[in-house]
């Protein structure tokens, strides 16, 4: 089939849109990834418009040439117009469209309307009409698209089983299809991690002690994520022999860079590429999930993160969220916090150090050996393999 993975937007840090395209390229499917272009007058290296990748699929990006237009709401839906005129138009004649998130899907429905045996599948990162900080009209409207347009997609995947239920719960009077799900387990994945000698780069590039015990925050340093919690946890923890490693990017970046400055314990890493982040997370001795409960689709979440500190042999201290809890739990691969509070925090890490890590080895092991991205996306293959065979 010829599909178009469809994302607004650069496509430099997507994983699971990654993943997925190495996936359907490998399976035997046309791929190419429908990404955006930024302007000449954007921050940052120019990226290309056309790119090759090994694997047989590609990467064409779309520039809106509207985005030099100022900021605001009048001018955001001018931009969002032109993008979907241009994708709409070009790409419409695909067999299928993997849309992901509900911007996609929208221009994915339209696509739709043109051609009739396009193909939709609705992939939902979180869950969309519940995300952290959207302002509720906004919430409102993602429900109202969903409710109108879910019914046209073959298939829904989304993240975690509480997603899962959450969507088929809520759409159930409006004809949605099978909800799937896929998990963003990462690829490749360490066999065992227990057979791979568990490097010192943090240690070492942040001068750290070899006995000291390392906690490591992966990930964006967004809001709600439970950084400033994290932060304030290990203050005065430093002639305990505890740092925190903050290893990722964001909006708050002027804030752990602070901290770092302020705090002997605190260190901030840039982010890494997708292919050496689980080389960077074996150097922990223990992986935060902090994500604060702020909305439902933060409150179901089974971020990246959790996976790859499981994946990488690294146990796992995590806020009270129910699908990471039951995934903790399933395999015995760390602990969840009794208190979301800078107070509950320290307590669990000074715990965590003092009993040591060594119970958790088994679960670890044990989660290496069933967990796998090419077990995860096996019966998505399985549905595109299906929509193939019938357009024959």
């Amino acid at each position: 089939m010829r599909i178009a993975n469809v994302v607004l937007n650069d496509f430099t840090r997507d994983n699971r849109v990654l993943k997925l395209s190495e996936s359907l390229a490998n399976a035997g499917h046309e791929v190419t990834v429908v990404a955006l272009q930024k302007s000449p007058e954007a921050a940052g290296p120019s990226l290309p418009k056309r790119e090759n990748r090994d694997g047989g699929w590609q990467v064409i990006r779309t520039r809106v040439r509207s985005a030099k237009l100022p900021k605001g709401t009048a001018f955001g839906v001018i931009k969002m117009a032109e993008l979907g005129m241009r994708l709409v138009w070009r790409w419409r004649g695909m067999d299928a469209w993997h849309c992901n998130d509900i911007e996609a899907f929208v221009f994915g429905w339209l696509a739709q309307r043109l051609n009739p045996r396009l193909q939709l599948i609705y992939d939902c990162h979180e869950f969309e009409a519940e995300r952290n900080a959207k302002p509720t009209i906004e919430r409102k409207m993602v429900a109202w698209l969903e409710r109108r347009m879910i019914r046209k997609a073959h298939s829904v995947i989304t993240v975690s089983p509480s997603i899962v239920q959450a969507y088929q719960t809520r759409y159930a009077d409006y004809g949605i299809p099978q909800v799937l799900l896929v998990r963003n387990v990462p690829a490749p994945r360490l066999r065992d991690p227990s057979d791979v000698a568990k490097p010192n780069l943090f240690k070492q590039r942040f001068d750290i002690p070899q006995g000291d015990f390392v906690a490591l925050y992966q990930g964006a340093f967004n809001y709600n994520r439970g950084l400033e919690t994290a932060i304030e946890a290990v203050e005065g923890l430093a002639d305990k022999g505890i740092h925190l490693v903050l290893m990722g990017y964001g909006p708050l970046q002027r804030l752990v860079d602070e901290a770092a400055a302020r705090y002997p314990n605190i260190h901030v890493h840039p982010a890494v590429a997708y292919e050496e982040v689980l080389a960077h997370t074996l150097s922990a001795d223990i992986g935060l999930v902090s994500v604060k409960p702020t909305c439902l689709s933060y409150l179901y979440c089974l971020p990246n993160k959790l996976f790859e500190y499981i994946l990488a042999g690294v146990p796992v201290l995590s806020n009270d969220l129910p699908d990471c809890r039951d995934l903790i739990a399933s395999y015995e691969v760390g602990s969840i916090v009794e208190a979301d509070h800078p107070s509950g925090w320290r307590k669990a890490l000074l715990e965590a150090k003092s009993n040591g890590t060594s119970q958790f080895e088994p679960g670890l092991k044990r989660a290496a050996e069933t967990l796998s991205w090419s077990r995860e996306v096996a019966p998505l293959l399985a549905v595109y393999s299906a929509m193939g065979e019938g357009r024959h």
